[in-house]
């Protein structure tokens, strides 16, 4: 056994020499932290990539470029030959996709390089750009973080507060080639600020369907069972009658504190069937119209109603464009396997025609410090 020791400790120390020599001071590194892919006018693909500077003697905190090239690794060609240090791609942290990509069905197939790099990370933050994506690539503002850092920011945020979807590299892969469920992507504009707009909705080949504004947004979030802790919902209780003047308003705000969702799955007379028990605890935090012009109960009952009204328009709009964002087709196949085997190539259509039934119980836990 000594006499492997001396072998194994040299391969070992020149190993670790070897490592050491490697290091590249970071100001001689450009780290590509956004990429951008987006179509002109006339359907060239326009790719950009973003990086910040790092040093001191620099007047911009970021090198930002773009081309208009065929694929992300030519596009890499051009930026290594402008950048002034040694790139690399490991900690791409923000994909941008301009909404003009996504109204071809093709699309997907640009990312192949993406998911065939193993330095490149599956966890990066995958976000549609509504208009053109340099707006968002070369935006710069002196009292928000580096670029990169306000995108995930912008969009972590939301997702915290159960306002958009989850949607990194992984969760998109899966929703492209899982049968049961069709993608959904948070969407951003540049106008003025960057802000969040909602929730891009695709069919199964990638294709643009609609987009979910935050509050359908929030309520899609529930129906996939993802939500966060805090979740805020404002509603017009379309029951009351809006007194005169500009103040006594019918608007109701509120904090769900506690939700409990429940997909019941079957299959009858030829479709599927699926009944939802929604249960949400919550916080009024808001009112604008006078506290006796409603009793609590029947308050309760109208923020059923108008929830319910406002979850079933959803999923009317998800059957009317045959998508499944929410993923009822998994639950088809756990639950009615035999009968989702039949119509898992067209799910989309199966699930434009089933039954969606919706039930909504709010239990009101405190109406404000203040009657």
């Amino acid at each position: 056994m000594n006499r492997w020791f001396l072998p194994v400790l040299i391969v070992f120390l020149v190993a670790m020499l070897s490592g050491c020599g490697r290091n590249i001071p970071l100001e001689d590194l450009t780290i590509a932290l956004i990429l951008g892919i987006d179509l002109d006018e006339e359907n060239n693909l326009i790719f950009s990539e973003s990086s910040p500077v790092f040093n001191k003697e620099a007047k911009q905190s970021a090198e930002t470029y773009q081309t208009e090239t065929k694929s992300i690794r030519e596009s890499r060609r051009y930026f290594d030959s402008l950048s002034t240090g040694k790139v690399t791609a490991a900690k791409i942290q923000v994909l941008l996709i301009g909404k003009r990509i996504l109204e071809h069905e093709d699309w997907f197939s640009i990312l192949d390089t993406v998911y065939r790099n193993p330095a490149f990370s599956i966890n990066t933050r995958v976000i549609v750009v509504d208009g053109p994506v340099s707006n968002v690539m070369f935006y710069e503002a002196k009292d928000k973080p580096q670029l990169s850092l306000y995108l995930k920011g912008v969009v972590d945020n939301n997702i915290d507060r159960t306002r958009t979807v989850i949607a990194t590299l992984q969760t998109l892969h899966r929703q492209m080639y899982e049968k049961g469920i069709t993608p959904s992507l948070s969407e951003i504009k540049k106008d003025g600020d960057i802000k969040l707009t909602g929730v891009t909705l695709l069919d199964k080949k990638g294709k643009y369907v609609d987009t979910l504004g935050i509050q359908d947004s929030s309520l899609l979030v529930l129906l996939k069972d993802e939500q966060k802790e805090e979740l805020t919902l404002s509603m017009p209780m379309a029951k009351l009658i809006e007194e005169a003047g500009i103040f006594h308003r019918n608007e109701l705000s509120l904090d769900v504190v506690k939700a409990n969702i429940k997909v019941m799955t079957s299959y009858e007379q030829g479709k599927f069937h699926f009944n939802y028990k929604i249960k949400l605890a919550v916080n009024i935090i808001e009112r604008l119209f006078p506290a006796d012009s409603v009793k609590e109960k029947e308050l309760q009952k109208l923020i059923e109603n108008e929830l319910r009204s406002r979850f079933e328009d959803v999923i009317k709009k998800i059957q009317e464009n045959k998508i499944d964002p929410i993923g009822l087709g998994i639950h088809a196949r756990a639950f009615q396997y035999e009968q989702y085997k039949k119509v898992e190539e067209h799910w989309g259509e199966a699930l434009a025609h089933s039954n969606i039934n919706v039930s909504v119980d709010v239990t009101i836990k405190s109406t404000g410090a203040i009657r």
